[in-house]
């Protein structure tokens, strides 16, 4: 006679109401912590007093202490606390204007009349040689010195820096956007008009924005036309001999053929824009081509482009057409509904999770065949839950409809073993652990760490996780992606120090069990937070609790 099978006793409701209790407290504190990060002040500027003592005191001799700043502004104050003048960043406002390659700060420093009397190089992200060129220009300089601060917000022609025009100019933009001018993080600041479209819609009567930045309909009472997208506005940026250009890109009403190009302006080298301006206007070669065809194009030696010595502004132009395109047609498909991709990672999603609350999905040959999966999936897809990630949400929200699947892992990772106590994400969903897995199986022979060092190591994850906390806190600009193996997953080995985490996590696992998941993941230990001891309060449920009431002080401070 067959014996009957054991029944796991079922959890009583007062545990069960215990479990959920707990689990809402933990999740709390993540959320709590989240919250601490989102209430640090955004306008934030990025020059130290120190910096503005030193640069004060080459335009005023007498500075010997700066002060706390009100609304950006630092005083200058002499040795008996007069006021001497004034000095401020152009940052935050200038933080989004683009030079060559990236932004610069300066300081504006005033004297007591709120006249300019300096303007001085703090840092930037743009290339070496073209800054060291306008540090070295004194004319760049000293267009500033004498003006009213009432006088710097004008949207004026700035002096600029020849053989750094585009550096050069993106300072002196970054002057007039702290000053109060609007547009200055856009190179070609004029509207669309319906003089820019009426050769391939000569009855439009109307322009009105599209669904997504840089996207406009054109339209005769009410009627669609057709579509038109602008680089400018979508932020495509592909650069020629020597700068961008904006160009607009005409589709007709079904949004399936290419009508026609155009260049609205740019920022590149004469003759080379003409030339193919004059190409574009007597013999456009995208004319009546399908978007699919333009986009399998050759930007390099395109059929549709092609103008005797202009051959970096060709390639611009051909770039931005096809970027323009490419991201219309992913546009297209997330708004008509969930692409391929994202139905696979919702499948890949819910299967993790069944395999890990199902009893069945701990038998090898299941764990063996999901971990490929788990593996396939974080090749294909890059879709992970990271501490990166989850700061970066807390410190600037994020966009539902853009990283909806990633949001779902996020839920599914934090709420999952919170209310029953299984950490399917880290046991099952995650590539990086499931890799883990798989080279641990491929080794009969496997060792363990001796208990002293054991005992060590599993407190480095945790450490670890604090470390980044604080750091996100103090706003360090630390890249939190280097602790934590995860962005090679998405990027490549393009980082040196997340890829060698990430090599010597895989090398550790052939011979140690799932060694980076025990003895480095700091995400994980935030998950095994919320799993431990179900139901029950704890020294760390107390620690957790106090650490981010700390945190809440400091960010109620700042």
């Amino acid at each position: 006679m067959e014996k009957p099978r054991k029944q796991k006793p079922s959890l009583s409701k007062a545990h069960r109401v215990k479990r959920w209790t707990m689990g809402c407290y933990r999740l709390g504190v993540i959320l709590a912590a989240l919250a601490c990060l989102w209430a640090l002040p955004r306008d934030q500027r990025s020059v130290d007093p120190g910096t503005v003592l030193a640069e004060a005191k080459s335009v005023f001799p007498a500075t010997v202490a700066v002060g706390e700043p009100s609304d950006g502004f630092y005083p200058l104050l002499d040795e008996e606390g007069n006021l001497v003048g004034r000095a401020t960043s152009t940052f935050p406002e200038a933080a989004e204007i683009q030079g060559y390659s990236g932004a610069s700060e300066l300081l504006v420093i005033f004297d007591t009349n709120r006249v300019v009397r300096g303007v001085r190089f703090l840092s930037s992200e743009d290339t070496d040689g073209h800054v060291r060129k306008i540090r070295n220009d004194s004319d760049f300089w000293e267009q500033w010195t004498g003006k009213p601060e009432s006088s710097l917000g004008s949207n004026r022609q700035p002096e600029i820096v020849s053989g750094a025009t585009l550096t050069s100019e993106a300072m002196a933009r970054g002057v007039s956007a702290r000053f109060g001018a609007e547009g200055m993080d856009q190179w070609f600041p004029e509207p669309l008009e319906l003089a820019n479209v009426l050769k391939w819609f000569p009855e439009a009567d109307r322009i009105e924005d599209g669904s997504a930045a840089g996207s406009y309909l054109i339209s005769k009472g009410g009627e669609k036309l057709g579509t038109v997208l602008r680089s400018s506005r979508m932020g495509v940026s592909a650069r020629g001999f020597n700068g961008i250009s904006d160009v607009i890109v005409a589709l007709e009403a079904e949004e399936e053929k290419v009508l026609g190009i155009d260049l609205l302006g740019s920022r590149d080298n004469e003759p080379y824009v003409s030339d193919v301006v004059d190409e574009v206007k007597y013999g456009d070669g995208f004319a009546g081509k399908s978007v699919d065809e333009v986009i399998a194009e050759d930007s390099e030696a395109s059929p549709s482009l092609f103008s005797s010595g202009a051959s970096l502004t060709n390639y611009a132009v051909v770039e931005s057409v096809q970027e323009m395109l490419r991201r219309h047609r992913a546009e297209q498909e997330r708004s008509e509904g969930f692409p391929w991709k994202i139905s696979l990672a919702f499948a890949w999603i819910a299967l993790g999770v069944f395999c890990g609350l199902h009893k069945g999905g701990a038998r090898l040959k299941f764990r063996t065949a999901y971990a490929i999966v788990s593996v396939v999936a974080g090749i294909t897809l890059g879709w992970m839950f990271s501490q990166d990630q989850l700061v970066g949400w807390g410190r600037n929200g994020f966009d539902v409809g853009l990283v909806l699947p990633l949001l779902v892992l996020t839920a599914v990772a934090l709420v999952v073993p919170a209310f029953t106590g299984k950490n399917v994400y880290c046991s099952r969903i995650c590539p990086h652990g499931a890799a883990q897995t798989l080279a641990g199986q491929l080794v009969k022979k496997r060792f363990a760490l001796p208990p002293k060092i054991h005992a060590v190591m599993v407190r480095v994850p945790w450490l670890t996780l604090l470390v980044i906390w604080v750091l996100a806190l103090l706003v360090s600009g630390i890249p939190l992606a280097y602790f934590e193996p995860f962005e090679s997953w998405s990027s490549g080995f393009v980082a040196f120090v997340p890829a060698a985490i990430f090599t010597v996590g895989i090398i550790a696992s052939f011979f140690l069990p799932q060694a980076y998941c025990h003895y480095g993941c700091p995400t994980g230990a935030m998950l095994k937070f919320l799993t431990h001891a179900p139901g029950r309060w704890t020294k760390s449920d107390s620690v957790a609790g106090a650490l981010v009431g700390v945190a809440a002080i400091y960010s109620f401070l700042q």
